[in-house]
């Protein structure tokens, strides 16, 4: 495995575990994180978060960014790099597109069934 996809997927993991467990997340927000790319330099690294419910996602990628020092700093105890990378949070909505994506279906599906039978 290349080294680069090992460091994402080890910072994704490392990641997930703190917002889930090492920090004190708003009880109504589900935040799981899906992706994280890192910079060639391991510097940096964009994190691309889910956030459920989807209405409170802004809500949800702001509190993310509130905490962001503190986030890296748990970080830093919990991964063994050079260096600690620094943290962009942002929103995944793949996982909206796809729900909207299904809604529309059964949308167009619902109408099929109902054009076909009156007819």
């Amino acid at each position: 495995m290349d080294r680069m996809l090992q460091v994402n997927a080890m910072l994704q993991k490392a990641l997930g575990e703190i917002i889930s467990q090492k920090i004190e997340t708003p009880f109504d927000l589900l935040i799981t994180v899906s992706l994280v790319k890192c910079g060639s330099d391991l510097k940096t690294a964009s994190a691309f978060v889910s956030i459920l419910p989807f209405d409170k996602s802004k809500e949800g990628l702001a509190f993310l960014i509130n905490h962001r020092h503190e986030i890296r700093g748990l970080l830093g105890k919990h991964i063994h790099l050079k260096f600690t990378p620094t943290l962009t949070f942002k929103i995944d909505d793949r996982e909206q597109f796809t729900d909207d994506m299904y809604s529309k279906l059964d949308e167009i599906s619902e109408k099929k069934f109902n054009y076909a039978r009156f007819r």
